[in-house]
């Protein structure tokens, strides 16, 4: 009979704790990685792509700043996540798709953007 656990944080890689994008185009697809308890992400005339979507959070409640100045910002997240969006969008479009309310896990979005586009996407919410 096989049994099926949740995996250990010790399987996961750790996911660094800010990533910056200037004047280029990031594409991170982190696969089994460790989310900190706050992840910055700081974007100027560029793009991120930041796939979350197979990521553990060990902690309910992440805090992810965002700080974004004409840059594109899009972070797919695993079902069941909740964002709670608590930044400024000066002459940007937010847009956060998620299925989940009342989810034990929160992604609490910090910061600014400013001639932007930022998604929040969760797995069900993207249609892929």
């Amino acid at each position: 009979m096989t049994t099926l656990t949740r995996p250990d944080a010790r399987d996961y890689a750790a996911l660094a704790t800010s990533m910056v994008t200037l004047f280029g185009s990031t594409r991170r697809t982190s696969g089994r990685v460790t989310l900190p308890a706050e992840l910055e992400l700081k974007v100027a005339f560029g793009e991120l792509k930041l796939d979350l979507r197979e990521a553990l959070f060990p902690d309910q409640h992440v805090v992810l700043y965002c700080e974004s100045l004409c840059a594109s910002v899009e972070v797919l997240l695993p079902e069941g996540v909740t964002v709670a969006d608590h930044s400024l969008a000066l002459i940007s479009s937010h847009k956060l798709c998620q299925a989940a309310e009342g989810s034990d896990r929160v992604v609490y979005l910090e910061g600014w953007s400013v001639c932007s586009d930022v998604k929040f996407v969760s797995a069900a919410g993207s249609g892929r």
